[in-house]
């Protein structure tokens, strides 16, 4: 009996280091932030004054009236997706849950907050625009309102790259069309997205190798500059429009 007791008290024991040591190493691995990530973000901001942008409640940086302005931030993941933005299966991609909001930095009106998912090596695009209806109803003036238009597709198959010609594009209030080569090697296939439906994209949205993606610019009813992107394998073609 004294050896059988003698011997549970030692598993006892070897239960009780390993169980620390598992503590240990997974607060050496919070403490070397495995648990965190980095995810791209674009701020758009198309209200009269500049805004300060904040992730969960941390201020992520400044954005200027009618500018876009790229963010990097480091967010505790989630969970993980294995489905690409395209709907293929892929190796798992680290996840963030976030709360947005703005706040301008004239009147100190503060937004609501906009919950979004944020997902590794995909940008996310924020929209700050002026909360007009508010600003009627409360008799002051209009407080910012967040949204997140879209995302795009931030990743290539191995030895695929893609460059779009051009620069950035800006229309006038009466809207028009425009294109953009794309730039790859052959075989090499890419896809196409609108983040704002006054951004349409006219013909093929897809295809491989070298080609070409036309675009048409709704007219601006709105009263406001506006800004949309389109997202073409990975690379960002940013379209102004004026009022």
């Amino acid at each position: 009996m004294p050896s059988s007791a003698a011997a549970v008290l030692q598993r006892l024991r070897l239960s009780t280091g390993l169980l620390a040591s598992g503590l240990a190493l997974a607060l050496s691995l919070a403490a070397c932030d495995l648990f965190h990530s980095d995810f791209d973000i674009a701020v758009g901001n198309r209200t009269a004054n500049t805004v300060s942008i904040f992730a969960n409640g941390k201020k992520i940086g400044e954005v200027g009236s009618n500018l876009t302005t790229p963010f990097t931030v480091e967010e505790s993941r989630t969970g993980e997706t294995t489905i690409d933005t395209a709907g293929s299966p892929t190796a798992p991609i680290p996840v963030a849950q976030v709360t947005f909001a703005a706040q301008d930095m004239t009147t100190g009106a503060l937004s609501a907050g906009v919950a979004a998912a944020l997902v590794k090596d995909v940008t996310t695009y924020v929209d700050v625009t002026p909360c007009v209806l508010v600003g009627l109803i409360s008799g002051g003036s209009a407080p910012p309102c967040v949204s997140v238009s879209s995302v795009a597709t931030g990743s290539q198959a191995p030895g695929c790259t893609v460059s779009l010609s051009g620069s950035d594009q800006s229309f006038g209030a009466t809207g028009g069309t425009g294109n953009v080569s794309v730039n790859t090697s052959t075989g090499c296939a890419w896809s196409a997205t609108s983040s704002a439906s006054w951004l349409t994209i006219v013909g093929a949205a897809s295809g491989t190798g070298t080609g070409v993606v036309r675009y048409q610019v709704a007219p601006n009813s709105t009263g406001q500059a506006r800004t949309a992107f389109l997202s073409i394998g990975g690379q960002t073609l940013t379209v102004n429009q004026t009022v």
